[in-house]
């Protein structure tokens, strides 16, 4: 089978590979749309050590069923952790954190290839529901519903989302889907801002938003929820100041790359700063509702053909005004 295999930094290759072996339990599923992702670009770039050399990047994937078993012939997309489901982790409802679990696209081989494996229980059907492209944004954005699952914002919250890119995007509709109006905080000159702005969201530049926090939040001292969403290394430090004393900081950000910030004040305010990776079952099941109804209306600016035209999938992606990218495995 074909297969973009990751070496290194900036060395992705299109190559003919075997298929993956079937484990006991487990689904072939054929790759039918596969979307490039942060966590993707700072492997590529090399901001984000490989944990697996060579690797098959992509995990967020869907596809149909080709093995036998209760689920061939179904479109699927697959949650991306494998847990043991014996550990202790496992037992006590925490296999996202498994010790022995393997990650699709991250240290297990992914979805940009025509064929990737992975248990049942991790597959979610799909058909009649979702169309392949759109299916890609399943994964992001259950990971998105995670964050509010273990620390959901109360609905007086004032709440501000840092970053426009697609992890931004999918937090923003999640928050006006749970009754609250967020607040965009973009970096001056940002070629994404628009999307926001155009789904009526509100777009504040750079320091425009201390303005806002001194006339629009309780005595000026910040939002109560602040979700980091950009990447930036700087932007927990501003997250830091913008957030009320015994306010929330949501880490949605893995770029790979170190942050630059200063704990005192965090410290002084007495903060909570919550990270969240991946979505679980339950998060899947309300990620495929939600994109299903059009509560969560995602941006795929470009779609590639083909896993020959991967490479440039991932360059393009790269690009500033590029809001997510998608290759589509026409094979």
């Amino acid at each position: 089978m074909k297969a973009l295999i990751l070496y290194g930094p900036g060395d992705l290759r299109l190559e003919d590979v075997k298929e993956p072996e079937l484990p006991s339990g487990w689904a072939l599923v054929k790759t039918e749309a596969v979307g490039i992702c942060g966590t993707d670009k700072a492997f590529y770039k090399g901001t984000y050590p490989l944990f697996k050399k060579p690797l098959i990047p992509g995990h967020e994937v869907a596809g149909r069923v080709v093995s036998d078993g209760p689920l061939k012939g179904f479109r699927v997309v697959s949650e991306i952790n494998f847990s043991c489901g014996k550990c202790e982790y496992c037992r006590r409802g925490l296999y996202t954190h498994c010790p022995y679990k393997k990650t699709l696209g991250i240290d297990f081989d992914g979805g940009f290839a025509e064929y990737f494996v992975a248990p049942l229980e991790a597959l979610h059907r799909i058909d009649g529901l979702l169309d392949p492209v759109t299916a890609t944004e399943v994964e992001p954005l259950a990971a998105v519903l995670n964050a509010f699952t273990q620390a959901p914002p109360k609905p007086t919250d004032n709440v501000a989302v840092i970053g426009t890119g697609n992890i931004a995007l999918l937090t923003v509709h999640v928050l006006r889907w749970l009754g609250l109006e967020p607040v965009v905080v973009a970096r001056s000159g940002s070629s994404k801002a628009h999307y926001f702005a155009e789904q009526g969201f509100r777009v504040l530049v750079d320091d425009e938003v201390f303005s806002y926090i001194r006339e629009k939040t309780p005595e000026g001292l910040g939002f109560d929820v602040v979700v980091e969403a950009s990447g930036s290394p700087e932007a927990l430090d501003k997250a830091i100041s913008l957030t009320r004393p015994r306010g929330v900081i949501h880490l949605k950000s893995t770029p790979g790359s170190q942050f630059k910030v200063g704990m005192t004040l965090a410290v002084v305010k007495e903060l909570r700063i919550i990270g969240t990776r991946c979505g679980t079952f339950r998060e899947f099941r309300r990620a495929i509702e939600l994109l299903s109804k059009g509560v969560v209306k995602p941006a795929i600016t470009k779609i590639f053909d083909g896993l020959d035209n991967a490479v440039k999938a991932f360059e393009a992606s790269l690009r500033p005004e590029e809001f997510k990218v998608v290759v589509r495995n026409t094979s």
